[in-house]
């Protein structure tokens, strides 16, 4: 493995990103575990707040304990304010000797350029479950792509409905032969959708929620 000292991922599966980011954590010979004092993690529990971003220069600014490197690892990067990732840049450019960032996103495009361009960007494959003769939605998190997938699938609203359920069975297989997190996800998303349309709201808003949600 080529790794660069700032890597990017880009993938909307969790269960893909922690399979990743293990990968080059042990690659590193590194444990990736909330005790380890070689790893400075942020993510949901911790927030994405200017502060922590400010601190992991202190972080790095000190030797490991117990390994050769220190690892830099954030999750959801997207969720960082415009200050917060500016206040990245030039760490992430060089984070100095044996240090490495790992930083996640399934929204790119909410990204600096600037951020983007300082990473070793990977972005990772099979990133949505495998379907049926390809008859599943495609969620691309992209907020135009997903809209204007939303619109024209509403134009003839009485398809919506039968459309909707037939992706809830598609789906429901998809749980059995690949139990993840993300299927589960998207079948309690169908099931509002179906809900929201059957208590006569409208198809198009239903769709929109099924896609924006």
């Amino acid at each position: 493995m080529n790794l660069f000292p700032s890597t990017l991922i880009i993938s909307s599966s969790k269960d893909q990103v922690d399979q990743k980011i293990n990968q080059i954590c042990n690659f590193l010979k590194n444990k990736l575990n909330p005790n380890n004092p070689d790893i400075f993690i942020i993510n949901q529990q911790t927030g994405w707040t200017i502060e922590l971003t400010r601190s992991i220069k202190n972080f790095l600014s000190k030797k490991p304990f117990n390994h050769s490197n220190k690892i830099v690892i954030i999750y959801d990067s997207h969720q960082l304010n415009s200050e917060s990732q500016n206040a990245l840049l030039k760490t992430l450019e060089d984070p100095g000797e044996n240090n490495y960032f790992i930083i996640t996103t399934s929204k790119p495009s909410k990204l600096l350029p600037t951020i983007i361009s300082r990473c070793q960007t990977i972005k990772l494959k099979n990133d949505f479950p495998q379907c049926p003769n390809g008859e599943c939605l495609i969620f691309t998190h992209n907020l135009k792509k997903d809209l204007s997938l939303s619109e024209s699938l509403s134009k003839d609203k009485t398809q919506v409905l039968p459309l909707l359920e037939k992706q809830l069975k598609i789906y429901h297989t998809l749980l059995k032969t690949n139990p993840s997190v993300e299927n589960s996800k998207t079948i309690q998303k169908i099931l509002k959708s179906i809900q929201m349309i059957e208590a006569n709201v409208d198809p198009r808003s239903a769709l929109d929620f099924l896609f924006l949600s």
